[in-house]
């Protein structure tokens, strides 16, 4: 799911697009099993908030894992600089 969901911007334009070509997109496992995340508003067509939210709060947290996930790689670079060796 969080490769899905890396880019807030990214997502929700790709998720117009699915709706578009009336494709749904579901997850079937986990916590978020079953839901439609292309579930739109009957009247106004809109992206449903409470599945906006969802994708924003997901994608958000996808960003802070691979921000995380470069921070440790640079400090573990550095520390390894530190100690003669170098990464690669």
């Amino acid at each position: 799911m969080f490769r899905l969901v890396r880019g807030t911007g990214h997502i929700l334009d790709g998720l117009d697009v699915l709706h578009r070509d009336q494709v749904a997109l579901r997850i079937h496992d986990g916590a978020f099993s079953a839901m439609d995340l292309t579930a739109r508003h009957p009247r106004t067509g809109e992206l449903l908030s409470t599945v906006k939210f969802m994708v924003q709060t997901l994608a958000a947290a996808g960003e802070l894992q691979r921000d995380l996930q470069r921070e440790l790689t640079y400090d573990g670079l550095r520390a390894a600089e530190a100690k003669g060796s170098k990464g690669g």
